[in-house]
């Protein structure tokens, strides 16, 4: 439920994620691990974001977000994972939701998931010149690598789902109080 506040208190509470995100996004590059767990974890910022204070504030918080960290994040495939797929799929995810069939809303969130990763790497490798190989990496750690993303996405749908239902049952109540 969104709650009608003033558009200065919006713009800080955005101003503040976007800041967040950013740091968040800068120190995504300091492991490899990092570099997917900071998009994921900024997506699920956009879920209280667009809970609490609209779509609206979600999107500029998004959009602020990844223009700041394509000219501040220094690496770029955290950068790209949050730009391409993990920023805003919290925001688009009701439209997911709204298909009736589990196995075929399964589908089509994998598909859409594997060709924002597609589209990610590509990006990656034809703008920013980064390789997707190492040396002595071959085919099998492409298929490897996809199944591991497929089921870290399957994990990440699960948690969006359950840090949702915890912000709505436990937290957005004492957030609203602290904006009313």
């Amino acid at each position: 439920m969104v709650i009608n506040l003033k558009n200065s208190t919006k713009l800080a509470v955005c101003s503040l994620s976007t800041a967040l995100g950013v740091l968040m996004l800068f120190l995504g590059g300091i492991t490899m691990v990092l570099a997917y767990a900071a998009p994921m974890f900024l997506g699920i910022i956009m879920i209280m974001l667009k809970r609490t204070f609209g779509t609206k504030s979600a999107w500029i918080t998004f959009i602020a977000t990844s223009l700041l960290s394509f000219i501040l994040v220094t690496d770029k495939e955290c950068m790209m994972m949050y730009v391409i797929f993990f920023g805003y799929y919290p925001i688009v995810r009701e439209y997911f939701t709204k298909i009736k069939n589990k196995a075929f809303r399964i589908i089509t969130k994998l598909t859409f998931f594997n060709i924002m990763m597609i589209l990610c790497q590509v990006i990656l490798i034809k703008i920013f010149g980064i390789p997707f190989l190492e040396d002595g990496q071959g085919k099998s750690f492409i298929i490897v690598f996809a199944l591991l993303m497929n089921l870290l996405f399957l994990v990440y749908e699960l948690m969006i789902e359950k840090v949702t239902l915890l912000y709505i049952y436990k937290l957005e109540k004492r957030i609203k109080k602290i904006f009313k």
